[in-house]
């Protein structure tokens, strides 16, 4: 540079001429409820971690849905054969009469239950083979209990900490 010049003014006359300085938006163009909105990438994050945790808890409540529908069947199963109610039915020449009985030899256990018993229960509970009632195994059955269970109170574990459970 010549002496008479300043070297701040040269930089501030190079950075204009050159793409050195370009001014860049922190703000992100996102598309919510069909209409774009311009919001910082804290807010996306914010955003995404929300919908992801609400999807994980959406997911463990169908997962425990099923795990106490599995529950119910299993114990319904050993009722039914623990208790010999299947020799109820061996009178009842109706269907009405057959679930009828069913449902009677079930009453004094429904406090074993979660829910109530009904009408899809006691026709699962009419579809039991004969071959499976004589081979029977209680401690397996109990063995099933216990572990959908355990996995019941890991799922519910998991709904209660559903942050820790997300970032897990």
């Amino acid at each position: 540079l010549p002496n008479d010049v300043s070297p701040d003014k040269t930089l501030d006359a190079l950075f204009a001429f050159t793409l050195c300085e370009t001014s860049l938006s922190p703000l992100s163009c996102i598309i919510q409820d069909n209409k774009p909105i311009f919001i910082g990438v804290n807010e996306i994050l914010q955003i995404s971690t929300n919908q992801t945790v609400s999807l994980l808890k959406q997911e463990l409540e169908i997962l425990r849905d099923e795990l106490e529908e599995q529950w119910h069947a299993a114990s319904l199963e050993r009722l039914f054969i623990e208790n010999r109610i299947y020799r109820n039915i061996e009178q009842e020449s109706t269907w009405e009469g057959v679930l009828h009985a069913i449902d009677e030899g079930l009453k004094p256990y429904i406090k074993l239950l979660k829910r109530a018993i009904n009408e899809d229960d006691l026709i699962r509970l009419t579809e039991i083979r004969i071959k499976k009632i004589s081979k029977f195994d209680l401690d397996k059955s109990k063995q099933l209990i216990d572990s959908l269970e355990d996995k019941l109170k890991d799922v519910n574990f998991n709904l209660e900490h559903i942050v820790e459970f997300a970032i897990a």
